[in-house]
């Protein structure tokens, strides 16, 4: 059974309602979340969560309401790269890398996120939001990375910024339309 949310991200200026859905009770078949896509591979999204839930109900999906989402920011990703790296930078960078793979996998292309070198920085990532569960009390950690390692980044996030872009499902508004 797919476990299904409302995620809400930001690109390219714009405000959308993602149907984010994960299958986590299965798994032997690995990584199993997405996007939700349409019949021709291209990502749907609304921009109101009453859109949002009607487009749920069109793709006969059903959303789970008490699920906060947190806004996941696709634009200005360098920008985060270039400041000293903080627990929020390093969790604003991780979800939008997680979020661009599960896009990735939803369209059948390829993050081409994988490899020591960016297994590493997304390993830095991980343990730079510091989470509870994993840092010790009373410990810290701030990653630093070299030139390197903010160009691979950087790669990891161009790449799924331009797969987002190609498989938008095109949408309009009336007032877009109107002569």
């Amino acid at each position: 059974m797919r476990y299904s949310v409302a995620q809400w991200i930001e690109f390219r200026g714009v405000r959308r309602g993602l149907v984010w859905q994960s299958d986590d009770e299965t798994p032997a078949k690995g990584d199993t979340d997405g996007v939700l896509v349409d019949d021709g591979g291209r990502i749907v999204w609304a921009r109101t969560p009453r859109e949002l839930t009607e487009l749920a109900e069109q793709y006969g999906v059903t959303l789970e309401e008490d699920v906060p989402s947190e806004l996941v920011k696709l634009d200005g990703l360098k920008k985060l790269l270039a400041l000293p790296i903080s627990d929020d930078i390093c969790n604003q960078l991780i979800n939008a890398w997680n979020l661009l793979g599960d896009v990735a996998r939803s369209v059948g292309a390829s993050l081409d996120d994988r490899g020591a070198d960016k297994d590493r920085c997304y390993e830095k990532l991980f343990a730079g939001m510091n989470l509870k569960i994993y840092t010790a009390p009373g410990e810290h950690y701030a990653p630093h990375f070299k030139k390197s390692e903010k160009r691979l980044i950087k790669e990891v996030f161009n790449r799924g910024r331009i797969i987002l872009d190609a498989r938008l499902q095109e949408r309009t508004t009336a007032q877009e339309q109107a002569p």
